[in-house]
């Protein structure tokens, strides 16, 4: 393996992670672009200038750290000259950006360097002391004229500084992007090898970013630039081939770590703690079934505080549930003993082996379920261990509830069936049922993101005729048949009421339009395909999906509405509202 000696071209190579760079001299990124910074050995947090080679008009972006300043001004001088110094960009106003001009201005610059920069970085910028003048981004339509390009600013603001921008140079593709992609790493190679710098970039960003918003507004406006090239001003050159995957995972990344904990409990342990957190909040978003993120918090509790066992306590509409490993998280009625009784009464539990915590309601705020933690000897959590499980008490909180909205309502859905609380010609839900069930089926729509509970209304058609020609009997028959093809039709968690005479009403909880739609064909197909010793009949049905806020009066009139208009289209039909 060979080094890369003096100043070489390696721009438009596409770097693997065994390619090394002789760093002793000035090189060239891009075209005309120069990396002129020096490495400080058993240092990972290496600070980077660069020169863009303009003549007398060159530019220096981030002029470096005090500490390299005699390096840096040995490359330029090697370069172009130290005197066509025109411009010094300063992305922000700390030290490692400073550090370098005392000794560039008593070296010698451009008679008439200035300090690029912008307003909010030019008020901390003049405590330095430096003698230059400056000339403002914000002044100059964002744009830099030079020799063969234009240099454009781009605003990053908090990034981490209020006043923080990045430089792109169009002509080469590069983005000199000040501290952001920028990382902690004690691999000392100028370039990125792989998309494993991210690690770096990761421990760096989750503690010096104020947070994933302000994050993800710089990297959109980012990403409209022709980007082949990134150089930060700490770590390491990310080559073109990177760019896209390390944006991609930047904006997945969580910021702000330090806001975790009031006291500071060390990097090392904020830093995991925000992995805790990200994995916690990742298994939530991807796993529609509570049993599963339970489980993987209880695996987490044993690894990381050395938990004997996890288990939740819920007391939704007045039902207690305990979740535990007995059942694998799925949830069964169960008693509270004392001590989690105490704590869903809003009382407190002694510290112990069981450590208690109440969670509350993402609606009222009030008490409405209990995390137990249970310790093989007393336990004692520090502040900032206490800080974190807060945080993912607080993420916990929502799937808990919405589980235990689900599973009162599958236990009350069979306890009605045990009730007789139907219709006794089809064995289907009856109508005195139907007010309680509404109530909670349109609480658990409320907590989607957007309604997606819908309804059909079913009729058979031209019925008064079967019981003309046939009889009662027989029209009872057809009823059985009708429900029997709306509950081979349907799922577990659908609902099927007799609403009156020859007329059914279908709850489908999550079902949205293609939901919906699916289901009033399965009822369709299922009784033209029946078979028997009764008249063959048709159905019409009126179908729409619950909008924002709808109550069940409005939803069911509206699911009426469309039925009536499939009768006046001429039966046989689904039709919409």
């Amino acid at each position: 393996m060979q080094f890369m000696k003096g100043c070489k071209e390696i721009y438009g190579t596409k770097l693997m992670e065994t390619v090394l760079v002789d760093t002793s001299e000035a090189v060239e990124i891009a075209p005309r672009v120069w990396w002129v910074g020096s490495m400080i050995a058993h240092d990972n947090f290496q600070c980077h200038a660069y020169l863009i080679e303009q003549g007398d008009q060159s530019v220096i972006i981030d002029p470096g750290s005090a500490l390299i300043a005699d390096e840096i001004i040995r490359k330029v001088d090697a370069i172009v000259g130290l005197a066509n110094v025109r411009w010094l960009v300063c992305s922000h106003a700390d030290p490692d950006i400073l550090g370098a001009l005392p000794a560039m201005v008593a070296k010698g610059l451009h008679p008439e360097a200035r300090i690029v920069t912008h307003w909010r970085d030019e008020t901390l910028i003049v405590h330095s002391g430096t003698p230059l003048r400056y000339w403002r981004i914000e002044e100059h339509d964002w744009h830099l004229e030079l020799e063969d390009r234009t240099l454009q600013f781009v605003f990053i603001p908090y990034l981490h500084f209020a006043g923080a921008f990045g430089t792109f140079d169009p002509m080469s593709g590069t983005l000199f992007s000040s501290d952001l992609f920028g990382g902690f790493t004690d691999d000392q190679s100028l370039y990125a090898g792989s998309v494993a710098y991210f690690d770096a970039i990761r421990a760096f960003h989750e503690h010096y970013m104020p947070n994933r918003e302000i994050l993800d507004h710089a990297l959109q406006e980012i990403k409209k630039l022709p980007l082949r090239l990134i150089a930060p001003q700490h770590g390491q050159v990310i080559s073109e081939h990177l760019i896209t995957p390390i944006i991609d995972m930047l904006e997945r990344l969580e910021c702000g770590i330090y806001l975790l904990a009031r006291e500071d409990p060390g990097l090392a342990f904020l830093l995991a703690a925000n992995e805790t957190l990200h994995r916690v909040m990742d298994t939530l978003v991807k796993e529609q079934h509570f049993s599963i993120v339970a489980i993987y918090l209880a695996n987490l509790a044993s690894e990381s505080l050395n938990a004997d066992y996890l288990e939740f306590w819920s007391t939704t509409n007045k039902v207690v549930l305990q979740f535990d490993q007995s059942d694998g998280y799925a949830g069964h009625e169960a008693t509270a003993p004392h001590d989690v009784a105490n704590v869903l009464a809003g009382g407190s539990a002694p510290e112990g082996v069981r450590l208690i915590f109440p969670l509350r309601s993402s609606v009222s705020n009030d008490i409405d379920g209990a995390m137990v933690l249970g310790f093989p000897e007393p336990r004692v959590l520090d502040e900032a261990t206490q800080g974190v499980l807060n945080q993912v008490i607080s993420l916990v909180e929502v799937g808990l509830e919405r589980e235990a909205l689900f599973r009162t309502s599958d236990m009350e859905r069979v306890a009605w069936k045990a009730q007789a609380v139907h219709d006794p010609l089809t064995g289907l839900y009856n109508r005195a049922s139907l007010e309680d069930t509404m109530r909670r089926l349109l609480a658990l729509d409320d907590r989607n993101d957007s309604p997606e509970l819908a309804v059909l209304m079913v009729d058979i058609d031209f019925f008064k005729r079967v019981n003309d020609v046939y009889g009662h009997l027989t029209g009872d028959r057809v009823i059985k048949r009708v429900a029997q093809a709306i509950e081979k039709s349907t799922r577990t968690n659908d609902m099927a009421f007799r609403f009156g005479g020859e007329e059914f009403l279908v709850v489908l909880p999550q079902a949205g339009v293609t939901g919906a739609r699916n289901a009033a064909e399965r009822i369709r197909t299922n009784l033209g395909a029946a078979s028997g010793d009764v008249p063959e009949v048709k159905v019409s049905i009126g179908a729409c999906v619950r909008q924002a806020a709808e109550n069940a009066e409005l939803l069911i009139g509206r699911a009426d509405q469309a039925l009536y208009q499939a009768k006046a289209n001429g039966r046989d039909q689904i039709v919409f509202a």
